[in-house]
């Protein structure tokens, strides 16, 4: 076996240039199986630690209309008190319930006095800006505007643009809108062609230079409620509920559900809902199999790559060898020696080349660290499994020339 290893290493040193190529062939294919299965490393990762985060013993629940008339029961009626939450705590299996308000969202680089949401109605919605009354005037065109004895109220008045988009010819007012989970009815429409110029204290039309915004206009105590402020507020707009520790989650939801539906029977233009983290569980561990997939495809790429570019210097080797395969089988050699040796030099380049390829990896996938926002996650792992890998190619992808080589006729090589 050794007199074999001597001979291979001084028929690889005869051949300097293709020995190059060759392990110039398999750094490639290593290098970028290691960087992607670091960067695999790192997305898994990600999506592990934030699933976590997301508390998978806790659920929101809400109440999603499906009627959005001035004169339905969800228009008018509450779908949550505060006093629901005593009653659901004393369900067996809850460990905490709370009001979860969720405020809308402020638009990044708009003015921050107005929260910016969806409005919805039936199937249709439109974004919005939300104001209070006291922030800007505008021009009503049907319908009337907002007053002080609407604080406390569930009211609004939208522009025509809005009307339009979620009513189309249809007359808005007395029908109401959802913000936030929360229904408004319509009592105006304001021209949102016109603004307001404190100057000249009038209404004059838009220009290309004024906002292109256009405000719902709320009462102020439903502004300070939309946009989170009005901590006191007697409105909840949905329930977040904690089981305890080895609880059937949905279990114990469907016993708040049927609890709600007892205490507001008159409900019945909507139904009440649970948000949990089952779903974005199975998208995160699909997620996390896509990338484990994602990262074998590439491997199995690169070895297939790199074995190919190996039995094709092999299989030139055996041909530019043909007169030392000849004359050894004349002296004795048997087909099995002869087999060996191309092995044996094949699993060298694969070997050394591995070697090689895990270093460049392992220093490339360190430097990318800081210029990548994922930071690449190498593992020892991963630089094992690559190793083997390409020496397993090497013995795979080199057995076919070498059995050539070894089942060559001495006679017809040596006078060819």
């Amino acid at each position: 076996m050794l007199t074999l290893i001597k001979n291979s290493a001084a028929n690889l040193r005869g051949h300097k240039l293709r020995l190059v190529i060759a392990f110039i062939w398999i750094i490639i294919g290593i290098t970028s199986v290691v960087f992607v299965s670091a960067m695999g490393n790192a997305m898994s990762s990600m999506f592990k630690s934030t699933f976590k985060s997301l508390a998978p013993n806790t659920a929101v629940i809400y109440y999603e209309n499906k009627s959005y008339d001035s004169n339905s029961s969800t228009a008018l009626i509450q779908p949550f008190v505060k006093s629901d939450l005593q009653i659901i705590q004393a369900i067996e299996g809850v460990e905490k319930v709370e009001v979860h308000n969720k405020p809308l969202t402020i638009a990044p680089g708009t003015r921050d006095d107005a929260f910016y949401g969806d409005a919805k109605y039936f199937d249709k919605s439109t974004s919005l800006a939300v104001i209070d009354p006291s922030d800007t005037k505008y021009k009503i065109i049907k319908g009337r505007a907002i007053s002080e004895s609407d604080e406390g109220s569930r009211v609004a008045v939208i522009p025509d643009q809005a009307a339009k988009d979620l009513f189309d010819e249809e007359s808005p007012i007395g029908k109401g809108i959802e913000l936030n989970k929360v229904v408004y009815q319509i009592v105006g429409v304001s021209d949102s062609k016109k603004i307001y110029d404190a100057t000249e204290k009038k209404f004059r039309d838009r220009t290309n230079f004024d906002s292109a915004e256009y405000y719902t206009v709320v009462p102020k105590t439903s502004f300070l409620f939309l946009s989170g402020k009005l901590a006191q507020s007697n409105d909840v707009q949905n329930i977040k509920v904690t089981v305890n520790d080895g609880e059937n989650l949905k279990a114990v939801t469907d016993k708040v559900i049927e609890s709600l539906n007892t205490l507001h029977p008159n409900l019945s233009n909507g139904e009440y809902k649970v948000h949990d983290q089952s779903s974005i569980q199975k998208a995160t561990q699909a997620m996390t199999k896509g990338i484990d997939k994602f990262v074998r495809i590439i491997t199995i790429i690169s070895m297939v790559v790199g074995g190919v570019g190996i039995m094709n210097i092999m299989y030139v080797s055996v041909m530019e060898r043909g007169k030392e395969i000849g004359i050894r089988r004349a002296l004795g050699a048997k087909p099995r020696t002869i087999l060996f040796q191309f092995l044996v030099e094949s699993v060298f380049i694969t070997s050394v080349g591995g070697v090689m390829g895990v270093i460049v990896g392992y220093a490339i996938t360190m430097y990318s660290r800081n210029y990548l926002p994922i930071k690449p996650v190498p593992s020892f792992n991963s630089f094992l499994y690559s190793f083997i890998a390409i020496v397993l190619t090497g013995i795979i992808f080199g057995l076919v020339p070498a059995y050539k080589a070894s089942k060559l006729d001495p006679i017809k090589i040596i006078y060819k």
